[in-house]
């Protein structure tokens, strides 16, 4: 999250601005419960920020904990994976107890910087540890500023985004933002070719 980005609101009025001129709505086209899983900020955390609205001071120590707590979380619903596995998985990369591991992956402890910046590589987090200590505000501009990069062409990872846009699967151009340049172009081709062969069906 670097401090150069533009405020917040300035970056909702480029998203918006970007918006209107595809004819589209912010609140259809951002999927706020992807914001949330992506941020590790609570649904109501986003929306507020959304709608303008600020939202209570935390203390670092509580915001580590929740946004660790709300990534392994979200890491059990996407890998199936049973909470037992997660903590070994998780005390090998750290090397610690699984003990330790659960307690720090409930939100229970409060992990140093080098368990952190490990846990940051184990959740694949692009910004390290600014990701659990940087505020909401921040955190939530950092996604949204990859949306309008995209948006505005100013990214390589775009060929997943134009085709939501095309096709109004908007929640796929906030999941994207891990994959490759290549395996977005795959994804978007593959998509595509079943969407036309679904349109042929129809036809006949």
């Amino acid at each position: 999250m670097s401090a150069s980005l533009p405020p917040l609101h300035k970056t909702l009025a480029r998203l918006d601005a970007h918006l209107a001129e595809k004819g589209l709505d912010r609140g259809e086209f951002l999927d706020v419960r992807e914001l949330s899983r992506r941020t590790a900020l609570a649904e109501g955390e986003v929306r507020a920020l959304l709608d303008g609205v600020g939202v209570l001071d935390d203390k670092v120590d509580d915001r580590i904990r929740g946004r660790v707590r709300a990534l392994y979380g979200a890491y059990l619903d996407e890998s199936g994976k049973r909470p037992a596995d997660v903590c070994r998985e998780v005390a090998g990369q750290l090397g610690i107890s699984d003990k330790w591991a659960r307690s720090l992956l409930n939100g229970d402890k409060m992990p140093n910087v080098p368990d952190l910046t490990r846990l940051a590589e184990f959740f694949r987090i692009e910004e390290g540890t600014k990701f659990f200590t940087d505020p909401a505000p921040v955190v939530l501009n950092g996604a949204l500023q990859r949306v309008v990069g995209e948006l505005e062409g100013g990214v390589d990872d775009g060929p997943l985004l134009r085709f939501t846009l095309e096709h109004g699967v908007v929640t796929l151009a906030l999941r994207g933002h891990r994959l490759t340049p290549r395996k977005q172009e795959a994804l978007a081709l593959t998509l595509e070719s079943l969407l036309s062969g679904e349109s042929e069906e129809v036809e006949r």
